[in-house]
């Protein structure tokens, strides 16, 4: 006989909050940008921003899991725009 676990992540209704929590983690990456490049650089960082908060906010109700992927796939945009910026713009601290 299987024993039932009681604990774990119950994604139904914590993971919204869980994408809202971490889409505080890609304001502050976001922000951030403003040490290394230039004003339209950060503003087109917030512009990134901006779908994804949207995608949370859409998806709260509809599908509440998946809200955990959306700032993990947020840091990886942000990480891949901040290189590219670094590397083909020539954007330094």
């Amino acid at each position: 006989m299987r024993r039932r676990r009681r604990g774990g992540l119950k994604l139904e209704r914590s993971g919204p909050w869980i994408g809202v929590a971490g889409l505080f983690v890609v304001l502050w990456c976001s922000v951030s940008t403003a040490l290394f490049a230039p004003w339209w650089g950060v503003v087109l960082a917030f512009a990134l921003l901006v779908p994804q908060v949207w995608l949370v906010a859409r998806w709260a109700r509809t599908r509440p899991a998946w809200c955990v992927g959306v700032p993990v796939a947020g840091v990886v945009l942000w990480a891949a725009y901040a290189w590219l910026g670094a590397t083909a713009w020539g954007w330094q601290a």
